[in-house]
């Protein structure tokens, strides 16, 4: 069974949710979307391979797969006997910059796939 690690960005991007959902929302819905992520990442331990690979969807070189526990993405990759979880981003967030320092935005206003 592959090991499972929370990189520390990825741990402060979980109790980032949490608090706001506990404000927005209340502590019981944060304690359960707090849940429904670890045990969503929790599965990767039996099925490393289960989300879809980033390359795929962005057309960008990477190793990084993702899962959806709406509204949020969980960003992992695996290494070995290991499953690195790697951010934990909300829907809104500009995932590209934050992983990879590019923007989903280019110079000219258009949205990175040309539209």
């Amino acid at each position: 069974m592959p090991k499972l690690i929370y990189t520390p960005k990825a741990l402060d991007d979980l109790q980032g949710i949490k608090a706001y959902v506990a404000k927005q929302f209340g502590e019981s819905k944060a304690k359960s979307c707090s849940k429904e992520i670890t045990s969503t990442v929790k599965q990767l331990e039996l099925f490393p391979g289960e989300g879809p690979c980033l390359e795929d969807l962005i057309e960008y070189p990477t190793d990084y797969h993702y899962l959806v526990v709406k509204p949020n993405y969980i960003f992992y990759r695996v290494e070995g006997d290991t499953v690195r979880v790697i951010r934990i981003l909300n829907e809104k967030q500009d995932f590209l910059q934050l992983l990879f320092g590019i923007s989903s935005i280019s110079e000219e206003g258009e949205d990175y796939w040309g539209d």
